[in-house]
């Protein structure tokens, strides 16, 4: 937390802790009790209603998001928090929205709610507008609703660009973002989506970090469902249902600059939509923990891409048994990147060389490596700058850690027994 003008706090606590003592102390026959009208009650934050009882909402004149934007100018203006109310049943706490809700750079801003739905109804081709825009936040909390949005632009795009009011500069971080979901307004209508991504979360002008992004009710339907761009670093991110019935789209890209991100996701495909792909990471040194319940295209469930590097990935399953590697394609340029999995274990791999020398890379987890067939005239372990000669224990097991090599030189053809280990 950035803090600023905490000059004399400790002798502000003081004052307040005596304040407090001296009140609560017992009166006596000497020192009656004084007594006065109580204050009246102020309401501690500004409330949107989407019925007409709240101070802002659909009733506000001219509105063209539902009293939102209103009220959050005000809560700006007047230095308050936001309440957006909420409603059993999910059919009448709908706020209609045709223009981009915004939300400047802030600090010490909470907007807290019910259950509701944040519905788009701009023009479905028309420029590519967000439905709510976040920019810089310091030490914030938004606890969102359902956002439903057929745009071309973002449900919800978190972009820090502008200096946030007390420290100065632009940056999102230790602030907590948590919705209901993000959907696209036709769930259960299968096809294309050519347009409209579900969550942007953008450092690419500012960083986004040491803060937690929460979506509990899931991200659906959208040709990008999030996409992760720019510094985005040491931060928690966790979907509890990532999914799509749209053909050829993606449900989550971690972008080449992301990193020591802790990324929580369960990921499936609806309705046998064809050509999605799961997850597609370019980043380095993030962790993560994937369910998946499959429907993807073969090695498509996770995608390594050629920047990947370092990150540690937890593979879980619905089946009793399953072969992670039928669900990851690793195209990384280096082989740096580490999966573990629930379930049985891999079964062993052959591998064929051809005479002359060839070097066996490992790659994704731990493997004894022996030589099944044919003669090696030399056996080489290689790992990073030290080559060691295991020419003489040809016979044995020789154990490889993710990156390490075995340069093989052999008059004729080799084959390599690859068994795989499974890695905390």
């Amino acid at each position: 937390m950035h803090r600023r003008n905490v000059g004399g706090i400790w002798q502000c606590a003081w004052t307040c802790l005596l304040s407090a003592l001296i009140s609560a102390a017992p009166c006596t026959a000497e020192e009656p009790a004084l007594q006065g009208p109580p204050p009246s009650p102020r309401p501690p934050t500004v409330v949107v209603s989407w019925d007409g009882t709240g101070d802002f909402g659909p009733q506000t004149p001219n509105t063209k998001t539902a009293g939102w934007q209103e009220a959050i100018d005000h809560c700006v203006a007047q230095g308050r928090d936001l309440y957006i109310t909420g409603g059993w049943g999910g059919r009448k706490a709908i706020y209609n929205v045709s223009e981009t809700i915004t939300i400047p750079a802030t600090q010490d801003f909470r907007i807290d709610g019910g259950i509701y739905v944040l519905n788009w109804t701009g023009i479905p081709d028309g420029p590519a507008k967000d439905l709510v825009a976040i920019d810089s936040t310091m030490n914030g909390e938004y606890h969102f609703g359902i956002f439903v949005y057929g745009g071309a632009g973002a449900a919800l795009r978190i972009r820090p660009e502008h200096p946030v009011p007390i420290d100065g500069f632009a940056v999102t971080v230790e602030t907590e973002i948590t919705s209901q979901g993000i959907a696209d307004p036709s769930p259960f209508t299968p096809g294309e989506r050519k347009t409209g991504t579900g969550l942007i979360l953008d450092g690419s002008r500012a960083p986004i970090t040491c803060s937690r992004f929460d979506f509990i009710g899931g991200i659906l339907n959208f040709n990008t469902c999030v996409d992760v761009r720019g510094a985005f670093v040491q931060n928690e991110f966790r979907c509890l249902h990532l999914h799509t019935n749209a053909d050829n789209s993606t449900l989550f890209e971690l972008g080449p600059e992301c990193s020591q991100n802790t990324v929580k996701l369960a990921v499936g495909v609806d309705q046998g939509a064809s050509g999605v792909k799961g997850i597609r990471i370019r980043g380095f040194n993030n962790t993560f923990e994937i369910k998946t319940r499959g429907g993807f295209p073969r090695g498509n469930d996770l995608i390594l891409e050629d920047s990947a590097d370092g990150n540690r990935i937890e593979l879980v399953h619905g089946r009793p048994e399953f072969d992670p590697l039928d669900f990851i394609t690793d195209g990384a340029a280096r082989a740096t990147n580490q999966i573990t999995w629930a379930g049985s274990t891999i079964p062993a791999r052959t591998i064929d060389l051809a005479a002359g020398t060839e070097t066996y890379t490992q790659r994704l987890y731990p493997a004894s490596v022996i030589i099944s067939k044919g003669e090696v005239s030399r056996l080489t372990f290689v790992r990073g700058p030290t080559s060691i000669d295991f020419t003489p224990w040809r016979a044995h097991p020789v154990l490889l850690d993710v990156g390490d090599q075995l340069v093989v030189e052999s008059p004729s053809p080799v084959q390599l027994m690859v068994i795989p280990h499974k890695s905390s």
